[in-house]
């Protein structure tokens, strides 16, 4: 090879180097920091906190690396259950200004690859006064996060108006989980939501749909009564056979049903089933 060639070579394999990482800036650019997930519901007894229970037994049993808030003082469910799980659960104010800026300084600090946030039910003026202030999705979004609102459903009429009233705001810069809880009857006797333009709208977006199964009252009964995660109840020593039983097929199924959502709710493409102890 003479030096022309040589030179040629050089610049040749330059070049190369050079747009490979000219690609790597761009999918770096694309590719989300992380997930966060904004569990939403129509009013209290919806089985918003629930859900947000259940999703953080499975962020848990899957060693997935978190953040937990729970907005909801007045019934501060998720907080009372899991923050003595490590690495616990933080207390937000929506209703005060100022009050929840301390999520916006931690994902700025730590930049968490998953962030769940329960919020109160029907806090939706003031979760958009609150967006509206500090600019939350333009702020994540320039962090790398995408959002995920869920909005579990009952079957009443105002279900489908505050996801009507939900998605109007938000529009396309947040996706779409919808979870028919189970508790209000079966998945097919959602007539108002899946009769809704609303559905359709979300449906043609991308939102995905789940079913929460309904957990028998007396083990549901028995966690609330000793604050205990659903893991704990499992290896709780006075639970008795029945009540576990139940809890472990219900964390089965719910998280099967879960996981058909797992790219919008955090969880990573390749997780499988796992014991249900945490």
């Amino acid at each position: 090879m003479n030096e022309n060639e040589q030179n040629q070579s050089n610049e040749d394999t330059t070049q190369n180097q050079q747009a490979t990482t000219d690609n790597q800036t761009v999918e770096n650019q694309t590719d989300p920091t992380g997930r966060i997930v904004i569990i939403t519901g129509d009013k209290g007894g919806v089985g918003k906190s629930t859900f947000a229970r259940g999703l953080l037994h499975l962020y848990l049993n899957k060693q997935l690396k978190y953040l937990a808030y729970d907005s909801d003082h007045r019934n501060a469910q998720l907080y009372r259950h899991y923050d003595s799980a490590q690495p616990g659960v933080k207390l937000l104010d929506i209703f005060t200004r100022g009050g929840a800026d301390d999520l916006l300084i931690d994902l700025e600090k730590e930049l968490p690859p998953l962030v769940l946030v329960d919020l109160p039910a029907q806090s939706g003026l003031f979760f958009e006064n609150f967006e509206k202030d500090l600019g939350v999705f333009d702020a994540v979004k320039g962090l790398g996060y995408r959002v995920t609102m869920v909005s579990v459903l009952s079957r009443v009429k105002d279900s489908v108006n505050i996801l009507r009233i939900l998605h109007k705001y938000c529009g396309d810069r947040v996706d779409y989980v919808v979870v028919k809880n189970l508790f209000h009857g079966e998945a097919d006797k959602f007539e108002r939501y899946d009769s809704s333009d609303t559905r359709t709208k979300l449906l043609a977006t991308g939102a995905v749909e789940i079913k929460m199964p309904d957990l028998f009252f007396k083990p549901y009964d028995y966690i609330d009564e000793k604050n205990l995660t659903f893991g704990q109840v499992l290896e709780d020593k006075e639970a008795n056979i029945v009540i576990k039983s139940r809890v472990s097929a219900w964390l089965k199924e719910f998280e099967q049903s879960v996981l058909t959502a797992n790219q919008l709710l955090g969880i990573k493409e390749n997780a499988v089933v796992t014991d249900q102890a945490a």
